[in-house]
């Protein structure tokens, strides 16, 4: 399992009082870029990529054990490559559905430096809202964000960054850290998400990255009935929980075609299966988590302990 830094209980209270998960991407495998769209405008073989997260060790850069979206140095553990200089790479995102997500809509990303010295990293993210006159951006689009009308610099105000005093690194460069971003204004929306990453003097660069999950999550969802004030609600039997997850579920709810689905502490999907009475957690790490059960139509969400 990866190792994984809450920057905070952030998180953790809105996962467990509100917010379900919406989309994700672990990037563990070249399959999960299925859909995404590359650019290495500088030509030289190096950008965007998924693969091992890299770390430097004390001698040279060498590969992790993450699966992880990267920008980095291409050629390990030499750490050089023609043209890094100049740098001016994108990655876009497939689309991303938003628009049965209402409410608080939170973006977590989890973040490793490549050396030491990268104290904080971080990327901007450039997102477009699609329109029924053009659903699909082409790169032209994402780059008119990053300037002004006179040409000058222009950050976007939605950025994944680490490394900050009340957000540090530790030590341990094969570690990630969590970042959350509010991205409530594209409630509803259809959207797609480019990251730039460059070497221009006054850019958004900051250092090399990897980026070993990003995930958004929805307080509420339209269409979806919210059943916490109902007394009938589903019930967990014991809790904590030591080997089996025993649910008394709520009458509203259709027992065969309910489905339940399990969080960790950091959002992310560990079990997911056809209800049933009892429902085997042996396998799970001691800690907090969320089980969100649903028919399609009612969803509850509820918190429980595994011993």
């Amino acid at each position: 399992m990866k190792k994984i830094i809450l920057s905070s209980v952030l998180v953790l209270s809105q996962m467990f009082t509100a917010q379900s998960l919406v989309w994700s991407n672990s990037f563990d495998t070249a399959a999960d870029l299925q859909g995404w769209t590359f650019h290495d405008l500088n030509s030289n073989s190096n950008g965007w990529i998924q693969g091992q997260n890299i770390y430097h060790d004390g001698t040279s850069l060498t590969y992790g054990t993450a699966g992880v979206l990267r920008h980095s140095i291409s050629l390990v553990p030499t750490g050089s490559v023609a043209g890094f200089g100049t740098e001016n790479d994108w990655i876009i995102s497939p689309e991303i559905d938003l628009t049965s997500a209402t409410g608080t809509i939170t973006l977590a990303a989890y973040v490793g430096r490549q050396r030491t010295s990268h104290t904080i990293v971080g990327r901007d993210l450039y997102i477009y809202v699609s329109t029924p006159q053009k659903q699909v951006p082409d790169l032209a689009d994402f780059q008119a964000m990053t300037v002004d009308a006179n040409g000058n610099d222009l950050p976007s105000p939605y950025k994944i960054q680490v490394g900050s005093s009340d957000n540090p690194f530790p030590s341990d460069l094969t570690q990630f850290v969590e970042d959350l971003v509010d991205i409530s204004a594209f409630a509803g929306k259809k959207i797609y998400i480019g990251l730039w990453s460059n070497r221009k003097p006054n850019g958004n660069n900051i250092q090399n990255i990897n980026i070993d999950e990003i995930s958004i999550y929805a307080s509420s969802f339209l269409g979806t009935k919210d059943v916490k004030g109902n007394k009938n609600i589903t019930r967990i039997a014991e809790n904590p929980v030591r080997e089996y997850l025993q649910l008394q579920l709520n009458p509203v709810l259709k027992e065969n075609i309910t489905v339940i689905t399990i969080y960790n502490a950091a959002g992310q999907k560990v079990l997911s299966a056809p209800y049933s009475r009892s429902v085997n957690v042996s396998v799970l790490s001691k800690g907090a988590y969320l089980i969100e059960v649903t028919d399609g139509k009612t969803t509850e969400r509820l918190k429980f302990i595994k011993k």
